[in-house]
């Protein structure tokens, strides 16, 4: 059984795989995909705070994210295989 969760349940040094983005707006999921937050893409949450935002690394890059973004990235923690 996998459990999907917002982006922002998320603590510091967790890794996981985005399970989709959850907006009605397409301007907004697609430049989320655009940001590589596409279904199965593997991540890692290198900063988080409250206030500021979440700061993720998908590949080389490090992506931050403001608070209200968060919500709406859904993701499952990456397991080991």
């Amino acid at each position: 059984m996998t459990v999907e969760f917002p982006l922002h349940f998320m603590q510091k040094g967790e890794r996981g795989r985005v399970v989709g983005i959850r907006w009605n707006e397409e301007d907004v999921a697609r430049r989320l995909v655009a940001m590589g937050f596409e279904k199965g893409v593997p991540f890692e949450v290198v900063r988080y705070d409250a206030e500021c935002g979440i700061t993720v690394r998908i590949g080389e890059r490090e992506i931050p994210i403001v608070p209200w973004v968060a919500p709406l990235i859904y993701a499952t923690e990456d397991t080991p295989e």
